[in-house]
């Protein structure tokens, strides 16, 4: 039988799993992939949230991606953080492996890009990823 309840800054939800997050930063200067956070092993992603300081200001795009190392891809991929996107609190509903259990621990990391004029203003976007995790 499963049960809910916080404790210590963590939601216990059913047996031996536990409810936590990862947490790093994306700068309009990271153009090349960067190290925010590790995934456990057995992780279960539940969802993904950016905070956008402010938007870019890049000619033509500007988007941010997360993802794993290696060739699995992206969780999330060019999400746009030039239009109304890149401010404020966002939960990107496109995110993918969402509900896929990720066996091996996974290195996370983020990027920027933009194309057009080059940005001098937007940023920093805060990047949270919710997870199951085994105990």
């Amino acid at each position: 039988m499963g049960y809910n309840r916080i404790t210590t800054g963590k939601a216990i939800v059913g047996r031996n799993r536990l409810v936590q997050a990862g947490y790093g930063t994306i700068a309009r200067t990271d153009t090349a992939a960067k190290n925010l956070f590790k995934l456990p092993g057995k992780s279960l992603i539940l969802g993904i949230f950016i905070f956008g300081a402010a938007v870019s200001n890049a000619g033509t795009t500007a988007n941010i991606s997360i993802g794993k190392t290696g060739t699995n891809g992206y969780f999330l991929n060019a999400f746009d953080v030039k239009a109304a996107t890149g401010a404020g609190p966002q939960m990107p509903a496109a995110a993918a492996n969402l509900g896929d259990q990720l066996f091996a621990s996974n290195q996370v990391v983020g990027i920027y890009a933009e194309t057009g004029g080059a940005s001098t203003l937007g940023g920093p976007w805060y990047v949270y990823v919710l997870y199951l995790a085994s105990q």
